[in-house]
């Protein structure tokens, strides 16, 4: 099951017992979209400790992990609504190579020197940055570090390797990368680097014969420079794999994942394997027909919200709108 990020405290259990994450109490969350588990009629802090399975331990660990469940259901339920009412989604693109090597050097210093790739000016939540490897050339033989950074300067990627002076190496990154702006770097503390020419201008165009591209400088360390100091293999694809991320501020995402975390909740009610399956406000019956009206509710709320949804979806060029990509067939005479 994929824990997404975004979800974490998205609802909450009011009277639940939270913990941070070296297992300390800490005081109830304020949840992110304002629901509250007790929102659904049936449900409360006994009644979900009743049902929660022994690996769980508490009715606070179940509502986290169901919700997790919750989320992923109303995330694929949306896809395929998007997909059937034929908004697809522009998926991967070409790789290509930016920046050549020269045979100008910098010697050793203590700073992480690379590449600046930016997207900034792209519109387009659901675009990422696929970087598939790296090249570089050191002047002497030794140990680096490469990375991966945003603009905080925060360690995305990072992997150590050793190098051979004066032999181009290649190493596999292969990761997605969400950010607007990346930093590719090697550690230049004990070797000294070779140059690379980078044109910040060069089209990826992945959008057939639109204008659409990644902008790549070099990065010195502190700032963006003409000069870069790697070479990067990668592409502008677009990934759907937190669209339930962008729409966590409607009201109808909000009540499609609340009813559907009722369902996952009764399920669990109603589990043949559950270790109590009986409690003392409700009992198996109740659950599920509670499960069937819960679910239908969940898509009822997603539904209303889908036309919104697609307006704002539409709106993105690069991955839901994208143009030019009609092939041009010549007639014959």
């Amino acid at each position: 099951m994929i824990r997404k990020p975004c979800i974490l405290d998205y609802i909450i259990l009011r009277d639940g017992c939270y913990t941070d994450i070296d297992n300390n109490p800490i005081s109830t969350p304020d949840p992110t979209s304002g629901l509250f588990v007790e929102d659904l009629e049936g449900l409360s802090v006994e009644n979900v400790a009743s049902i929660t399975p022994e690996k769980l331990m508490s009715a606070t660990n179940t509502v986290i992990e169901k919700l997790y469940f919750a989320a992923n259901v109303v995330e694929s339920r949306l896809r395929g609504i998007l997909q059937a009412r034929g908004l697809q989604l522009n998926t991967v693109n070409r790789n290509y190579t930016a920046c050549s090597v020269t045979e100008d050097t910098y010697g050793a210093q203590p700073y992480d020197k690379g590449v600046y790739i930016s997207k900034n000016w792209l519109q387009s939540e659901m675009s990422s940055i696929w970087v598939e490897a790296v090249k570089f050339k050191a002047v002497n033989s030794g140990n680096t570090t490469i990375r991966v950074k945003n603009s905080n300067g925060d360690i995305l990627f990072s992997k150590t390797i050793s190098v051979n002076a004066g032999v181009e190496i290649q190493t596999p990154v292969r990761k997605y990368f969400r950010e607007n702006v990346i930093i590719v770097t090697v550690d230049s503390t004990n070797i000294g680097l070779y140059t690379y020419t980078c044109d910040g201008s060069t089209s990826c165009k992945p959008c057939a014969s639109k204008n659409e591209y990644l902008s790549i400088q070099g990065w010195s360390g502190t700032n963006v420079t003409e000069i870069g100091f790697l070479s990067v293999c990668l592409r502008l694809d677009c990934t759907d794999t937190d669209i339930i991320c962008q729409f966590l501020d409607r009201d109808g995402v909000a009540m499609s994942i609340l009813y559907q975390l009722g369902v996952e909740i009764a399920k669990e009610w109603a589990s043949p394997n559950n270790r109590l399956n009986i409690i003392k406000t409700h009992g198996e019956e109740w659950a599920v027909t509670k499960s069937g009206d819960w679910e239908s509710i969940s898509i009822e709320h997603l539904d209303n919200e889908i036309d919104s949804i697609m307006q704002l979806m539409k709106a993105d060029d690069f991955c839901y709108n994208c143009v030019g990509r009609i092939i041009s067939v010549p007639l014959l005479p």
